[in-house]
Formats: structure tokens, sequence, C-alpha cells
């Protein structure tokens, strides 16, 4: 009798803990924080190379990743820099916090804090024969 209560004890514990973790676990991604609400990100922080971008040059710029895989980027209140026109194109979650964009280009992200409002990307540029140089981009919810 006291061996059986015990084999139903754990067998209720296990069943409990399992039936449990499986309610709360939500798989926390950078697609699924990308494209919450309404998807919008500025930017807050750019450097190229060893280079900072000047404060206040991509204040005006907002970057919006659709949950369809697409992405724009929009220039509403006129920013310091306005190119002809400006980028859209697609973009997917790739392996081990990674970004492709168009298919092509491959940022990470480095912050590693995907529940919060911030997202920093890094990727690198290589000519063959030369320096490789590093981006870092820091987005923040608009």
């Amino acid at each position: 009798m006291k061996r059986s209560f015990l084999y139903i004890l754990v067998l209720a514990f296990a069943f409990f803990t399992t039936s449990c973790a499986n309610n709360e676990d939500v798989a926390v991604t950078i697609a699924s924080i990308l494209t919450q609400g309404s998807g919008s990100w500025k930017v807050a922080y750019a450097k190229f190379g060893d280079e900072e971008a000047p404060s206040g040059m991509y204040d005006g710029f907002l970057i919006i990743f659709k949950n369809n895989g697409t992405y724009t980027v929009t220039n509403p209140k006129g920013a310091a820099i306005a190119p002809t026109s400006l980028p859209a194109g697609s973009w997917k979650e790739g392996t081990r916090n990674t970004v492709i964009f168009d298919g092509t280009v491959t940022v990470r992200e480095i912050s590693r804090t995907l529940s919060s409002n911030k997202i920093i990307f890094e990727w690198e540029f290589s000519i063959p024969g030369k320096v490789t140089t590093t981006y870092r981009i820091e987005l923040v919810r608009a």
C-alpha cells in the first residue's frame, strides 16, 4: 500500500510539473519581438567600423517589420539624411539569434535581451584581401 501511494504521488508530481511547464513555456524569438505590436522600430545608435553616426542622424527613420517576412524603411519626420529611395525588402529569422535580410545579409542579435524593447544587431562586412569592418545598430521600439 505504502509503495503504491508513493508511486501515485511521484506520477502525479511528474504530470503536474510537465503540464505546468507546457502552459508557461512561450517561445520568445527575434521574429516575435520584431513584429510585436506595430512592428515599428527606430534607430537609437549606429556605428560603422570605427565611426559613430552623428547624434540625430537617424532620428526620423522607422523600420517596420511585418510578420509576412517583409520590411520597409520610412522617414516620416524628415530625418537628416534622405536617400532617393528608402529600402524595402524581405527578412526572416535565421538560427542562433540571427536575422537574414534580402536573402544575403545576415545580422546577429547581440543584446540577448529578447524580452525588452531594445535589440542590438551587429554584422561584418569583408572584402577579400581587406580589413573586415563591423557594423552595429541599436533599435528601440517606436
